[in-house]
């Protein structure tokens, strides 16, 4: 008897699956071993997700046509999504015997494999069904993606061009390609593939995405947030785009629309503080007003997910160290900033002060070379530069284990385009958090964090995962060579010459709507002042605005600072203004600095947490604690009365100059001292087995 089955594959068709399935379910009593019925009705069930009754069916057809390869496949995707590998694997192997041409069978072969944390058979298999079929766009995307997992980022690269070059209207490859070339530093090309791909799928939310997201990262905040919202726009309610528009638009001191999406941040943190995942970012949320504890749990949750997608390297390395004693300690720097940058700015006069009778010093560089005087500094200090730019995260830890560092610091943690997979595969038997990254790791990989005694408290001690160094001083190293350009004017900066200039020069994620409004009640008190602010296109626009609604005139009280490329000439500007306003939830670090040595004033309110304090260290350290506000009121009262004091804040600048010239705040030499006493204890502590420990040191 021949089966009509035209009207449920029609209802099929049309997505009326339940509809489908009681037609099929009818053709089944009357036929119940009907092949085309069986695999029909097995489909529709799980495509329902009704997996076992599809399953049910499937084993049932494969029992009468042994050789039928699509309902192999079927079983044994189905039986991938049940989570019974195994089964699985046999069907999927069985279907591909069958029929070579199921390259569907391969992808998920290789899927299987990747779960398995087998990249080698993953590549295998597809490199299998590659030669034939080397015009099949998902096998060259997935091999891509296994390449990248391997570590082979050439590899992963060539892949996904080939991908893409076979089917342009794929946005897979364009997206994997993109990030690939931010991670390996060459974020113009990351945006030029994504920008390419726009070009063919201008509606993909993917795309939107990840264009927001590079455009994030290229510091374009305004073309990330508006990327963004296209992306959900497109696709309402995705959680990492809504995220990452959080973020953005903090950036761009969008203060309604960050509030706006703040009750999804809270949820993701507090699925980290659960020990579940989670969407923000570890900076993101040492950005936000959140306690160190919670800080903690994001980053545990970012190293969580990197150890995971790491594990296929670990079986490629396996680091062993001894502990016999050293004539020379051998200290490794590890960054992708060794350039024109912040941690560059602060450090690059360190390393020439090490004592090399017991130090040999390494400065590792994953980051581009930009030809900075930085960078040149760096070279010169350092015994020796390494460029880790080619090496994948796996071959840039064997190479540091190769080199023999007994102490390596990580000069990045999560931020920027960071590499702390290279840490999480140990190739130091003593690996330390300093600097850049303001607040805990959350990960047992990094044993230490170097701090002081105004950074970590004991209020906030446990919320640090790493053992704590407690500096004799200020745990920040400054740069005591650091140059001042020509001193210009202040009309040359748009600034008037007779009033009280308060420089706040922070980027927007810093800027809250809170400070910002206390700020403006300062230029009401002080009504010949004017605030001192960088901001350009929406940023400046939203700044100004905010301005307006205080009852504040933006084209007289506000003075946005011009970009000036040569950072001495910044500094020697710095020493227009009157006083610094600091921020209150990450606060000033280098820019603070900066201040200070250009011999600026800087009025802090330090808070509770890691990052809102690096200020009031730097004052501590130069004995100058009458700006350190014990709250925000009293910081609004010092920022008026300095303005109605000319010698107060002529005796002021007087102490910061004496204080510079003495204090162990801008001593390199002093600060390298005291830090290689620390590398010796940290170095003790390993070699008698024991655990890390906090140690002190003494002034």
């Amino acid at each position: 008897m021949t089966l009509d089955l035209s009207r449920p594959i029609a209802l099929h068709r049309q997505g009326r699956r339940a509809e489908a399935a009681a037609l099929y379910e009818a053709a089944r009593r009357t036929a119940p071993r009907d092949p085309d019925v069986l695999y029909l009705l097995g489909l529709c069930r799980l495509e329902m997700g009704a997996l076992e009754d599809g399953i049910r069916h499937m084993r049932a057809l494969v029992r009468i046509q042994p050789g039928n390869a699509p309902a192999h496949h079927a079983l044994g995707k189905a039986l991938s999504a049940l989570g019974k590998p195994g089964p699985a694997r046999r069907a999927l192997e069985t279907a591909l015997k069958l029929d070579p041409a199921l390259v569907d069978s391969a992808l998920e072969l290789a899927l299987l494999a990747q779960r398995d944390d087998d990249p080698a058979r993953a590549e295998e298999i597809l490199r299998t069904a590659i030669a034939r079929h080397s015009d099949h766009a998902a096998l060259w995307n997935n091999l891509g993606t296994v390449c990248r997992r391997r570590g082979d980022a050439a590899g992963a690269g060539d892949a996904w061009r080939r991908a893409i070059a076979l089917d342009a209207a794929m946005a897979g490859p364009y997206c994997n390609l993109a990030t690939l070339e931010m991670r390996t530093g060459h974020p113009a090309e990351a945006l030029s593939v994504i920008r390419e791909g726009l070009g063919v799928l201008p509606d993909d939310a993917d795309l939107h995405f990840h264009h927001g997201r590079l455009a994030f990262f290229a510091g374009d905040f305004a073309t990330a947030a508006e990327a963004l919202e296209r992306a959900l726009a497109l696709r309402p309610g995705d959680r990492p785009a809504e995220a990452q528009l959080a973020q953005a638009r903090q950036y761009l001191c969008d203060w309604d629309g960050l509030d706006a999406l703040m009750p999804i941040v809270r949820e993701e943190i507090d699925s980290a503080v659960a020990g579940g995942p989670c969407l923000v970012s570890p900076f993101f949320a040492v950005t936000l007003p959140t306690s160190e504890a919670d800080r903690t749990a994001v980053a545990a949750a970012e190293a969580r997910r990197r150890e995971a997608a790491l594990a296929p390297l670990r079986k490629q390395v396996s680091f062993r160290f001894g502990t016999e004693p050293k004539r020379r300690l051998h200290i490794g720097y590890l960054s992708g900033d060794w350039r024109d940058h912040a941690a560059s700015h602060l450090s690059c006069g360190l390393f020439r002060h090490h004592d090399r009778q017991r130090f040999e010093v390494s400065v590792l560089s994953f980051g581009p070379d930009d030809g900075s005087d930085y960078l040149r500094r760096i070279r010169d200090g350092a015994e020796n530069f390494v460029d880790l730019r080619s090496l994948n995260d796996g071959a840039a830890a064997q190479a540091i284990f190769e080199r023999g560092v007994d102490i390596l610091l990580d000069v990045q943690g999560f931020m920027g385009n960071s590499r702390p997979e290279i840490f999480m595969l140990r190739p130091a038997p003593v690996q330390v958090s300093y600097l850049t990254y303001l607040g805990s790791m959350g990960t047992e990989t990094l044993d230490y964090i170097i701090a002081d005694a105004t950074m970590i408290t004991p209020d906030n001690r446990a919320a640090f995962t790493e053992a704590v160094v407690t500096m004799p001083h200020c745990y920040q190293v400054n740069d005591d060579a650091a140059r001042i350009g020509a001193a210009p004017a202040r009309a040359d900066e748009g600034l008037p010459d007779a009033a009280m200039v308060y420089c706040a020069i922070h980027g927007g994620h810093k800027i809250t709507r809170d400070i910002f409004a206390c700020w403006m009640r300062i230029l009401k008190a002080a009504a010949d002042s004017v605030l001192w602010l960088a901001a350009g296109g929406r940023l400046r626009e939203a700044l100004c605005a905010a301005a307006r609604a205080q009852g504040i005139d933006p084209e007289t009280r506000l003075v946005f600072a011009r970009r000036v490329p040569d950072k001495a000439d910044h500094m020697a500007r710095l020493a227009l203004a009157d006083l610094m306003l600091d921020t209150p939830i990450y606060g000033a670090h280098s820019s603070a600095v900066d201040c200070l040595w250009a011999g600026t004033p800087v009025l802090t309110c330090p808070g509770d947490v890691f990052s809102s304090r690096g200020a009031a260290t730097l004052l501590r350290t130069l004995g100058i604690e009458e700006t350190i506000a014990p709250d925000y009121d009293a910081y609004e009262r010092i920022a008026v009365a300095l303005a109605s004091d000319a010698e107060r804040r002529a005796a002021l600048r007087a102490r910061l100059a004496a204080a510079r010239a003495a204090s162990p705040l801008f001593d390199t030499a002093g600060w390298v001292r005291d830090v290689e006493r620390a590398y010796l204890e940290m170095w003790e502590i390993y070699r008698q087995g024991a655990p890390p420990r906090d140690i002190v040191l003494t002034r």
